[in-house]
C-alpha cells in the first residue's frame, strides 16, 4: 500500500529516554534482531538489523548524517526511504520525546481523533478488551522458588504414566464415560462444567506465569479478558519476546497446556479410583473440560491461543498470521489477476507454499468460528440486540477483511488483462448458474430394519415346557406345534372338575324312575352344568399352552437356555417366528431434511453387519408429526446407536427433531435378526440458492416481530 506523504525534518526528534533496547531470537534466516520495550505501555516491537543501526546512531544527526554513517560504518545500504518508513514508526507509536508544542498539539489532535467516534470506542470495547485484576509479581517470585520440582523431568514423566493408565481404564469402561457424560447434560451438570471451566483455565494462566518468572521475566499482570463479550483468563507475558533461547520460548507458550493435560491426567486417573459418588462427578467435570480445552482449543494455531504462539515460536517465524496472511495475498493475486504482485518478503519456495496452505486453512477455520461466534451471540441477548451484534459480528469479522481485499482488486483493476477479466466474469456466471441448478440431493437416516410379520412365542401363565424346537431348526411350517408346556395344577383341576361331573351324572342316573326326585334331580343338573363350564374353561387353558405357528416362517432368538422340565412366566420370550420374505426399515430423519423425503422416494439401506451389501427400497409412509420418543433403543447413543437422545421419565427422547419414515425394502438380508443401518435416500432435487434463500426467509419472518 502506498504510503502517505511523509517529510524527513532537518534534524531527527530524540527518542524517548526511558525506552529500552535488548536483543531477541534472531531470525529464521539468522538475521539478528532486537526488541524495543516501552515501559508505559508494556509494548514490544521488533526491530531488525538496520533498524538497530539507524537507531544506535540516532542522537543528534541529520537524516543525510544518519544514512551516511550507517553506510560508512556497516555493511548495510540505507536509503531515505527506509528512513522515513522507521521514522513514521516511531511517531505512530510515541516513542519519540515529543516535547515541542507542534509535537504536542499532534499528540493532542490524535487522542482526540481516537476518541472521536463514540461507535468505533463502543465497537471495539465490545470485541475486545481486557481487565486487570491483580499484580502478581511478588506471588509469583515467591511461588517459583518452591514450585521447582514441577519443572523436573520426573514430573512429566509420573503425568505421562498417569495419563496413559487413566486414557487406558476410560478405553476400557467407554460406555460407563459416555453415560456419565450424558447424565451430567443437566442444569446442574452446566454448573459443574463452568466451575471447573474456571478452575483449570485458572490453573492454566499460572503456568504460563510460573514459567515466566522462572525464565526472569515480569508478569505485569492477570486478568479477565473479553473476546465479543466471552470472559477469559489471560496472563501479560508479553516480555517473553526478550527470551533470545526458542526453548525457552516454547516452555513459556506451552506451560498453560501441559498444566491443563496434567490436570486433566489425575482427573482422569481419580474418576476410575475414587469410589465416593460426589468426588467422582468433581474429577469427571475437571478431566472432561481439561481434555476438551486442550485439545480443541487452546493447541489450534489458527486463531491466537497458545497453539498459535507454539507454532510461531518452534517455526521461528514471528507474527506468522500477518506474514501468512500477506503471502496467501500476493500469490491470489499473482495468479488470480495476474498482478506484478512483490512478495512480501524473502522466502524460500517451501516456506512460501506451507504459509499460503496455513493462510487457506486459517481463514476457513477462522469463518467457521467466526459464524458460530455471531450466531451464539444472536442467541445469548434479545431479538433487537442479538440481530445488531450479529450483523457486527460478519461484518467486523467476515465481511470487512474481503471487502478491504476487494477494494485493492478494484483500485488495480487496470493491470488486470482483459481475457482473465472475461474468464473471471464467466466463471462467477456459472458458479450462479451451477447454484441456480436443482441438483440431486441424499438424505442421510439411521434406523431400524425389521420383518414386516413377526410373532413371538410367549407362555400364556407359569408352565413348564414339555416340547421345544430341535436345536439348528429354524424352519417352521404354518399351524405347526412350536411349544407344548404343561400346567400340572391346573391338569389337576380339569382331573377334579371330570370326576365330579362323573359323580353327579351317575347320581341323575340312579334318579331315573323315582317320581319324587324332580327337585334332587333340578339341583344336580345345576351342579353337573356348572362343572361342564369349569371343564371346558380348563380343557381351553390348556390348549393355549400349544404354540403354534401363526405363519410359515424361520424360528429366531431361540432362548439357549430353555430345555424340557423348565418352569417359565409369562413375561419371558422364548423364541421369535419371523417372515424372511418381507423387510421394511423405520428410519428417522432430521426435521431440516424432512422436506424433500417424498412417497415413493427411491433409497439405498446399509445394514450395520453387511453394510457392503445395500438393500434398495423405496418410502411407503411418513409421520406427519415428531418422534417423541425413539421407538427402538438399539438406535439411542446410550446403547452404542447413532441418535443422541435425552433421558426422562417418559423413555428416550431424541436429542434433536426427527421424523419416522417407513421403508420398504427389496430382498432380504444375510442376518436375519432385527439391526440398525443408514439409509441413503433419494432427496426432490433443489437449488442451492433455493436451500439457501429459504432457511433465511424463515429466519427473517420469524424475526419481524419485535
Amino acid at each position: 500500500m502506498t504510503a502517505a506523504p511523509f517529510q524527513l525534518p532537518a534534524l531527527l526528534p530524540p527518542l524517548r529516554q526511558n525506552l529500552q533496547l535488548f536483543p531477541a531470537a534472531p531470525e529464521r534466516s539468522g538475521a539478528p534482531t532486537w526488541v524495543i520495550q516501552d515501559p508505559i505501555s508494556n509494548r514490544f516491537y521488533r526491530i531488525g538489523w538496520l533498524e538497530f543501526e539507524l537507531l544506535s546512531r540516532w542522537r543528534g544527526q541529520s537524516p543525510e548524517q544518519l544514512l551516511d554513517s550507517v553506510r560508512d560504518e556497516t555493511p548495510l545500504h540505507a536509503d531515505e526511504s527506509e528512513l522515513t518508513e522507521l521514522l513514521r514508526f516511531l511517531q505512530e507509536g510515541q516513542l519519540l520525546d515529543q516535547r515541542n508544542p507542534a509535537q504536542t498539539d499532534r499528540l493532542i489532535q490524535h487522542y482526540r481523533k481516537s476518541r472521536s467516534n463514540p461507535f468505533k470506542q463502543l465497537l471495539h470495547n465490545y470485541l475486545f478488551f481486557r481487565l486487570p485484576l491483580v499484580r502478581p509479581t511478588r506471588f509469583l517470585q515467591s511461588l517459583a522458588a518452591h514450585t521447582g520440582w514441577l519443572y523436573q523431568p520426573a514430573t512429566l514423566w509420573v503425568l505421562g504414566c498417569i495419563a496413559l493408565l487413566g486414557l487406558g481404564l476410560t478405553f476400557r469402561e467407554w460406555d460407563q464415560f459416555v453415560a456419565s457424560f450424558q447424565a451430567s447434560l443437566s442444569p446442574a451438570g452446566l454448573i459443574g462444567y463452568l466451575l471447573a471451566i474456571m478452575l483449570v483455565k485458572s490453573i492454566h494462566e499460572l503456568g504460563h506465569a510460573l514459567t515466566a518468572t522462572r525464565y526472569g521475566l515480569r508478569v505485569s499482570h492477570m486478568g479477565i479478558a473479553f473476546v465479543v463479550l466471552w470472559p477469559m483468563l489471560y496472563t501479560d507475558t508479553s516480555e517473553a519476546w526478550r527470551l533470545q533461547s526458542r526453548r525457552q520460548r516454547l516452555a513459556v507458550d506451552s506451560a498453560g497446556i501441559i498444566a491443563e493435560l496434567g490436570v486433566a491426567a489425575i482427573a482422569t486417573l481419580a474418576w476410575h479410583l475414587t469410589a465416593n459418588s460426589d468426588l467422582k462427578q468433581i474429577f469427571f467435570f475437571l478431566a472432561t473440560t481439561s481434555w476438551v480445552l486442550t485439545l480443541a482449543i487452546n493447541t489450534s494455531p489458527f486463531m491466537r491461543f497458545d497453539g498459535y504462539f507454539i507454532a510461531s515460536d518452534f517455526l521461528e517465524l514471528p507474527n506468522l498470521h500477518q506474514r501468512s496472511f500477506a503471502v496467501a495475498r500476493t500469490v491470489i493475486r499473482r495468479r488470480l489477476l495476474g498482478l506484478n504482485e512483490a512478495d512480501p518478503e524473502p522466502l524460500s519456495p517451501a516456506l512460501k507454499r506451507f504459509l499460503f496452505i496455513f493462510a487457506l486453512i486459517t481463514w476457513v477455520y477462522r469463518l467457521v468460528v467466526f459464524i458460530g461466534i455471531a450466531v451464539a451471540v444472536y442467541y445469548l441477548f434479545f431479538k433487537l440486540l442479538g440481530i445488531l451484534l450479529f450483523i457486527v459480528e460478519i461484518t467486523w469479522f467476515v465481511l470487512r477483511p474481503v471487502w478491504g481485499e476487494l477494494k485493492v482488486w478494484y483500485a488495480r483493476r487496470s493491470e488486470v488483462k482483459h481475457w482473465r477479466k472475461r474468464l473471471a466474469w464467466a466463471c462467477l456466471l456459472g458458479l450462479l448458474v451451477l447454484a441456480a441448478l436443482p441438483l440431486p440431493y441424499r438424505v442421510e437416516a439411521y434406523g431400524v430394519m425389521l420383518p414386516v410379520r413377526s410373532h413371538t412365542f410367549y407362555s400364556p401363565i407359569a408352565a413348564q415346557l414339555q416340547q421345544l424346537p430341535a436345536p439348528g431348526r429354524g424352519i417352521v411350517e404354518q399351524d405347526e406345534t412350536v411349544f407344548q408346556l404343561s400346567q400340572p395344577e391346573l391338569q389337576h383341576q380339569l382331573e377334579l372338575a371330570r370326576i365330579e361331573d362323573a359323580a353327579v351324572q351317575a347320581q341323575l342316573q340312579g334318579l331315573l324312575g323315582f317320581t319324587d326326585g324332580e327337585q334332587q334331580r333340578r339341583s344336580l343338573q345345576s351342579r353337573r352344568a356348572v362343572h361342564a363350564s369349569d371343564i371346558e374353561g380348563y380343557s381351553q387353558e390348556l390348549a393355549r399352552l400349544t404354540l403354534k405357528a401363526p405363519f410359515a416362517g424361520v424360528l429366531t432368538d431361540l432362548d439357549p437356555h430353555l430345555s424340557n422340565g423348565v418352569w417359565v412366566d409369562s413375561r419371558t420370550p422364548l423364541a421369535t417366528l419371523i417372515d424372511p420374505s418381507e423387510w421394511i426399515a423405520e428410519v428417522f430423519v432430521e426435521q431440516s431434511a424432512v422436506g424433500r423425503v417424498q412417497l415413493g422416494a427411491q433409497l439405498r439401506f446399509y445394514p450395520s453387519i453387511q453394510s457392503t451389501l445395500p438393500l434398495s427400497g423405496s418410502v411407503v409412509a411418513i409421520d406427519p408429526s415428531l418422534s417423541k420418543q425413539l421407538p427402538h433403543p438399539m438406535l439411542s447413543a446410550r446403547f452404542g446407536g447413532p441418535i443422541a437422545i435425552i433421558e426422562s421419565g417418559n423413555g428416550l427422547q431424541p436429542r434433536d427433531p426427527l421424523y419416522r419414515v417407513r421403508v420398504k425394502l427389496n430382498g432380504s438380508p444375510v442376518s436375519l435378526e432385527q439391526q440398525t443401518g443408514k439409509a441413503l435416500i433419494d432427496g426432490t432435487p433443489t437449488s442451492w440458492l433455493a436451500d439457501a434463500f429459504k432457511p433465511a426467509l424463515i429466519v427473517l419472518i420469524r424475526e419481524s416481530g419485535f
